[in-house]
């Protein structure tokens, strides 16, 4: 299982925004911090901009930053930007449904680790990962 290119890309993009919080980024830059192209960024910034996450600033020394504080992000609020379903098995996702019903003796755990999963991303900052990446 694994995580897809966009959603990687969409916390790398809010975590070079946090590593210079308060500051206008151009998405050049972002996408040079970050290696990747710039077309495929062109496609994430919006969305997180939609959710309210990043804030476009029009005009020749326009770009990016946070909308909010660093501390106020965290990981899962980028996954609920980028993905349009989180699930980890179909049956979790409610627009899909399931045909086993309420009598899955399987769904229960899938639902276990799609909470602890959510919780935990939920529980992880820009602010903390930006910490972290001062660090190292």
């Amino acid at each position: 299982m694994q995580v897809c290119r966009e959603l990687d890309y969409g916390v790398r993009a809010v975590l070079v925004l946090s590593l210079h919080e308060g500051e206008i980024i151009s998405k050049r830059r972002i996408a040079e911090e970050i290696d990747i192209p710039i077309n495929f960024l062109a496609i994430i910034l919006p969305k997180l901009v939609h959710n309210g996450l990043v804030e476009s600033i029009p005009g020749p020394k326009g770009g990016y930053k946070l909308a909010k504080k660093s501390g106020e992000i965290s990981m899962m609020d980028v996954v609920g930007s980028i993905e349009k379903s989180f699930a980890f098995n179909r049956c979790l996702d409610e627009s899909k449904g399931c045909s086993y019903g309420l009598t899955c003796p399987v769904k229960p755990h899938w639902k276990k680790v799609q909470n602890d999963v959510e919780s935990y991303l939920s529980d992880v900052t820009f602010e903390s990962l930006a910490r972290d990446y001062n660090k190292s």
